[in-house]
């Protein structure tokens, strides 16, 4: 499960760098970044890349977590992924930046969770899988 992670990882950062390269450059609309004071900067790519990859591992640590404990863990994961996407996706709405940034930055971040929650998902289904024929060749 966790070299699947890592790989979801890698995917998010690398999504990140295209939406925002798609966003910023190709249609012109800034992507903004909280800042520690509660005010926002312009998203630097390699901190919103790394954001994304270490969210996938959060991810990735969650389902393990989940896979120990829950029943149906990919469907608890859905969850989570997706009301944390929420969440992340309104959170520009609560600045006093353009429509325009606050569209552009929930965007960038509507990808991220999309490729999380569904590569993630794959990733469960996958280990959940070999874990049960791995048992059954055993037993």
């Amino acid at each position: 499960m966790w070299a699947g992670g890592f790989v979801v990882a890698l995917v998010a950062a690398l999504a990140a760098a295209v939406a925002l390269l798609l966003v910023r450059e190709v249609l012109d609309i800034p992507v903004l970044a909280p800042v520690v004071d509660g005010s926002t900067e312009t998203a630097s790519t390699g901190r919103y890349a790394l954001g994304a990859a270490l969210v996938a591992l959060a991810a990735t640590a969650v389902l393990h977590l989940l896979t120990l404990a829950t029943p149906q863990p990919v469907r608890f994961l859905g969850w989570i992924v997706a009301l944390g996407t929420a969440a992340v996706m309104l959170l520009p709405f609560t600045t006093t930046a353009s429509w325009q940034a606050k569209g552009g930055t929930a965007g960038v971040s509507l990808v991220v969770g999309i490729v999380i929650g569904t590569l993630l998902a794959t990733v469960a289904r996958t280990a959940t899988a070999s874990g049960r024929d791995g048992d059954a060749e055993r037993g």
